[in-house]
């Protein structure tokens, strides 16, 4: 079996031994392997908690810096890491306390992320106090920024890696003496062998319970001084019972159960390893997105190129691009055309061309092309740097959902205590105290909530992990929540059901029986040529087609824009005048009877109609429409099946609308709706019973996204219409959409199935455990295994 290695190729005897390098090499201890000596290693460094210079704040101080997610006045939101968090009961336990804090807003704890959300009046309270409350009852908050995280959980891995090693490393001594007494429990033993055989297990299991399973003690010791009884209290039980009956059986000549003992804590140790490790994978949306982002740009200094740090950047600054280097800042192209892979920022699959003019993300990958660039965002005002706030805080947000398993939790573990209990004092009268205190034991372990505890979040953080992978920015669990249960979803027409620009889409000179007697490529080059100084939305449409299409553009002079009109300009020497039909009759031109039949057509198929003529003769129409995405019409499609009705909300007239609507399978259409309007039809909508999405991206459309339950936003619209919305589409397509609504609800399909096994798991396990068919070994392995399955059930939404 070969493995790679920075030194070269590792040769292991099997798989097994392999898996374990590759583990201690993931986990950074890979100095192992420079310790094979055992007589020169000495005794270990102890654990340590890890560094927090830097990160210590002072009841009543700032400290150095507060990630001030919001502030709206005296009230301030932050987000903080907490550890020490092990269960539901923690959870509860945090945001009991804090919501008792004078000053606290409302406070929101994550089980999944370890994070907790926080609002206060920062007249009546401040940061440090809150960080200072939640340390008092025994866990570490600090400040949340990706880069700590990152290095908190590969502590925390470390550290489980380390203690499991230990675990595992003495139970299986502990395994190899407990045969020994089996054997002579069937078979009869010498009593002083016996007594040395329990003696050495008792020297084997001490190290597994208080060094492996210290976390658990801890925990345990935490809750109880706080008054509230949590997981960790239930192995700790668990463990101390076997542990301290072996050694009082030990002196009584009874039956010792330290392989027990040790067994439970090796087994959990090893379900909250594994189930760290696959959080590890669910939460690192943030750490992929800002590792991006490269170090370096190669600043334009006239004819000079100075490789500078990015974040000594400044907006207005021209930087350069090579190919296939990875673009650094936001901003919009000056010199050069490329194609530019944006596929990690947005999840578009497509390169896109980029020429003078064209914005682009800092972040995406440059293709063959060199590209001068004006740097228009740095920092936090980045794409990248906002969609890692909006993915950060819809992790650290928790869904409705979840309070109804937090509080289960809470409720749930006393009621185990007081069961196992009854347990104990139902099978001391049919069996002995030893066998009593095991069947008890069982019932503390196996009934452990992890899995109820970890049903909502890690879905959650699954699933808004693989929507901003996809481009799709949820900005909160309860969105994704609320996402699930639209039955109803309303399209702005313009940039969302639409291209947002202007195509041509016919060409028609002067009818006579017919025919046209104009050819279709002078038409366009009059126009283009006469448009090509104008900032008109129409005559840009006219230019960039006649671009697109290779026909020449001549030469103009004279320009003149009448507003609402058209234009008129000087095409080699002759007057041309491009614009509605009005204008060319004021300037004399005669349109004949048949032309204004065609042009009317053209409107009647939703067409916005341009004339073209020069000096007095009439040369022909142009049709020109905003056209529906390409992918539109499947969009709509699979919304449908989705058991979603959907609609079209617009201010343009009914028969663009329905044109629009027809192409795409719109069947609702709401046409003439004045901006102001559009909330009121959320409204209406909202109080007849309906769950509403609204899909936009203009400012008209921000109100009707903050008044619906699920506000949607083009990124290629305008900023208040993504702050507006819960949720921002970054490829501005409806294929996302649908995407969106399809995440929302394979993510509640897969709480579902998480609370469903959580409960059958609970209701099934404890009556075998209370009536002594479940040991607990077997009891621990089924309640570690529960908890993993929990999590890769959720790491299916990746």
């Amino acid at each position: 079996m070969l493995a790679d290695h920075p030194s070269g190729h590792k040769t292991f005897c099997c798989r097994a031994c392999r898996a374990i390098y590759r583990m201690i090499q993931e986990e950074g201890l890979g100095d192992f392997y420079n310790k094979r000596d055992w007589r020169s290693v000495g005794i270990p460094e102890p654990l340590r908690r890890p560094d927090l210079q830097g990160t210590e704040i002072l009841p009543g101080e700032p400290g150095p810096h507060i990630p001030t997610i919001n502030s709206n006045g005296s009230c301030q939101e932050a987000d903080l890491m907490v550890d020490g968090i092990r269960c539901s009961s923690c959870v509860w336990l945090i945001e009991k306390i804090l919501e008792r804090t004078p000053g606290m807003v409302t406070a929101r704890v994550n089980f999944a992320t370890h994070r907790a959300l926080v609002r206060w009046d920062s007249s009546r309270t401040t940061l440090g106090s809150i960080i200072s409350r939640i340390r008092a009852i025994g866990y570490l908050a600090r400040p949340y920024t990706p880069a700590a995280q990152e290095e908190a959980l590969r502590q925390q891995n470390r550290d489980l890696l380390l203690r499991l090693g230990t675990a595992s490393f003495f139970s299986m001594q502990l395994m190899l003496l407990s045969f020994g007494l089996y054997a002579g429990y069937f078979q009869g033993i010498d009593p002083a062998t016996k007594q040395w055989l329990e003696l050495f297990s008792l020297l084997a299991c001490t190290p597994v319970l208080f060094h492996g399973g210290w976390p658990f003690l801890r925990g345990a010791f935490r809750a109880v001084r706080n008054r509230v009884l949590n997981m960790d209290a239930l192995i700790a039980l668990g463990g101390l019972s076997a542990y301290v009956l072996s050694i009082y059986q030990m002196f009584t000549g009874g039956e010792v159960y330290f392989d027990t003992a040790a067994m439970i804590i090796t087994l959990v140790l090893l379900g909250r390893y594994l189930e760290s490790s696959a959080k590890k994978n669910a939460s690192q949306a943030v750490s992929r997105l800002l590792a991006l982002q490269p170090k370096d740009a190669r600043v334009v200094r006239g004819e000079d190129r100075i490789i500078t740090d990015a974040s000594a950047v400044r907006k207005g600054d021209l930087i350069e691009i090579k190919p296939g280097e990875t673009i650094p800042l936001d901003g919009a192209v000056t010199h050069g055309s490329t194609e530019v892979d944006e596929s990690l920022v947005t999840g578009e699959a497509s390169p896109v061309v980029k020429t003078a003019g064209s914005q682009v993300i800092g972040g995406s990958m440059n293709g063959l092309g060199t590209i001068t660039v004006e740097v228009t965002h740095t920092g936090q005002e980045m794409v990248i740097a906002r969609i890692a706030e909006l993915v950060q805080r819809a992790q650290a947000a928790a869904a409705p959902i979840q309070r109804f398993a937090d509080r289960v939790s809470t409720y749930f573990i006393p009621s185990v205590i007081t069961v196992s209990a009854a347990t104990y004092w139902y099978w001391y009268h049919y069996v002995s105290a030893g066998h009593a205190m095991l069947i008890a034991v069982s019932v503390l372990v196996i009934a452990c909530p992890c899995a109820l505890g970890l049903a909502t979040p890690v879905a959650i953080l699954a699933g808004t992990g693989a929507a901003a992978r996809k481009g799709i920015l949820v900005k909160g669990g309860d969105i994704l929540e609320r996402m699930h249960k639209v039955d109803t979803v309303l399209l702005d027409k313009t940039g969302t059901v639409t291209t947002g620009k202007m195509q041509v889409t016919e060409t028609m000179g002067p009818v006579a029986g017919g025919q046209g007697l104009e050819n279709d490529d002078d038409i366009i080059r009059y126009a283009a040529s006469a448009e090509q100084r104008s900032e008109h939305l129409l005559g840009a449409a006219i230019v960039r087609f006649a671009q697109e299409h290779g026909i020449s553009i001549l030469q103009s002079g004279s320009f003149n824009a009448v507003p609402g009109q058209g234009v008129s300009a000087t095409v080699e020497g002759k007057r041309v005048v491009v614009g509605k039909r009005t204008l060319l009759e004021q300037k004399g031109v005669e349109i004949l009877p048949g032309m204004v039949v065609q042009a009317r057509r053209l409107e009647n198929n939703g067409r916005t109609v341009v004339y073209v003529a020069r000096e007095k003769e009439l040369l022909g129409i142009i049709g020109l429409m905003d056209m529906p995405k390409p992918d539109a019409a499947a969009a709509v499609l699979r919304l449908k099946r989705m058991g979603i009705n959907v609609a079209m909300i617009t201010g343009d007239n009914r028969e663009t609308a329905r044109v629009i609507a027809d192409q795409t399978g719109i069947e609702d259409v709401l046409a003439e709706v004045l901006p102001e309007e559009k909330s009121e039809k959320v409204g209406d909508l909202k109080q007849a019973g309906k769950v509403v999405s609204m899909v936009g991206d203009g400012i008209n459309d921000a109100p009707a996204l903050a008044n619906a339950d699920v506000g949607m936003a083009m990124a290629s619209g305008s900023d208040i219409a993504m702050e507006s919305a819960d949720v921002v589409i970054m490829r501005s397509d409806l294929a996302s959409v649908a995407e969106a609504f399809d995440l929302s609800h394979g993510t509640f399909r897969v709480i579902k199935q998480n609370l469903f096994w959580a409960f059958f798991y609970n209701l099934a396990a404890i009556p075998l455990a209370m009536a002594g068919v479940l040991s607990p070994v077997v009891a621990a392995a089924a309640m570690a295994a529960s908890s993993v399955t929990v999590v890769l059930n959720s790491l299916r939404l990746r």
